[in-house]
């Protein structure tokens, strides 16, 4: 059981040494552990086969699935959230939803080292942050019930 939470601690170790700026804080104090959003589909496929043995590339495909789920999840909260909204708080809520993709693809590009590691920690970071940001915007839904 240790080992099998350990490759997914290992990856977002490694992503907090390389970006340093993540969303963890907000997360941290919005009490979102982004870990524990993660489909149990990631945890099995970061635990079997050529990712279990830590092979990037394949432990770089895990995480692209994941966040391939997660952002449908980002995205159907985002639609969930405009729907409840006034045209200028949807304006609001799009400029919001703009400035935050705009951080993230910064946040994630800091501190790469142009080595095959840059694959975890980008992947990482998008799925980290996309992640929070899915479950910022499901609160909104539901604060607005």
């Amino acid at each position: 059981m240790l080992f099998r939470r350990s490759i997914p601690a290992v990856l977002l170790l490694a992503l907090a040494a390389a970006t340093p700026a993540l969303a963890q804080p907000s997360a941290r104090a919005m009490g979102i552990d982004p870990e524990k959003e993660y489909s149990p589909a990631y945890d099995r496929c970061l635990n079997s086969g050529d990712a279990l043995k830590g092979v990037t590339v394949a432990m770089a495909g895990c995480t692209n699935v994941e966040l391939q789920k997660q952002d449908a999840r980002l995205n159907r909260a985002y639609k969930a959230a405009m729907a409840k909204r006034s045209k200028p708080q949807q304006a609001s809520l799009r400029t919001a939803q703009r400035a935050w993709i705009k951080r993230r693809d910064a946040e994630c590009q800091e501190d790469l080292t142009g080595g095959t590691i840059d694959m975890l920690n980008i992947g990482g970071c998008h799925l980290s942050m996309t992640t929070v940001r899915a479950v910022e915007l499901e609160r909104m839904v539901k604060a607005r019930r």
